[in-house]
């Protein structure tokens, strides 16, 4: 016996619907690809020793940022892992603002080697940015359920991101 949202004992799901999203966006990323380069750069700095991320902290402190977040490096080929790291990395903004100063020189050095330095307009794009992503963050996270029915989602899904 089939109900309604049910295939054989399965649930109806738009199982490419966040693939196609997945895709577009990442397209759209393309055209921030630098400024994104440069924070992963010095997110991958601050993560790369104890001493480092010891020294990044104490910025964090510095700087009375409270937040319960910690930096996550992204997988490059996944977008919504990439929005996460951009969002908790714009938290800490002014950490990396001054861990230059604490690092004595290190942190523009050895950035420069790769990809450069997080500039003002870079963190500044970010922001801009997230608020954008995060519908599509949240898009993806409904219409990719494998626990429910999402085709009757899917188009108001659409209509909320147009």
């Amino acid at each position: 016996m089939e109900r309604w949202g049910c295939v054989g004992g399965k649930f109806v799901h738009m199982r490419y619907a966040s693939h196609i999203l997945n895709l577009t966006v990442r397209e759209g990323l393309k055209e921030n690809d630098k400024s994104i380069k440069r924070i992963r750069n010095g997110l991958r700095f601050v993560r790369s020793s104890p001493v480092r991320l010891q020294k990044f902290k104490n910025c964090v402190n510095q700087e009375q940022i409270e937040s319960k977040r910690h930096l996550c490096l992204d997988v490059e080929t996944r977008w919504n892992s990439t929005y996460m790291m951009l969002e908790y990395a714009s938290i800490f903004r002014k950490a990396f603002d001054l861990i230059e100063t604490s690092y004595g020189g290190k942190f523009n050095e050895e950035l420069t080697k790769s990809n450069g330095i997080p500039t003002d307009d870079d963190w500044d794009r970010v922001a801009s940015l997230l608020s954008f992503l995060k519908i599509f963050y949240d898009a993806t996270l409904r219409l990719s359920g494998s626990l429910y029915v999402t085709s009757n989602v899917y188009l108001q899904e659409l209509v909320t991101i147009g």
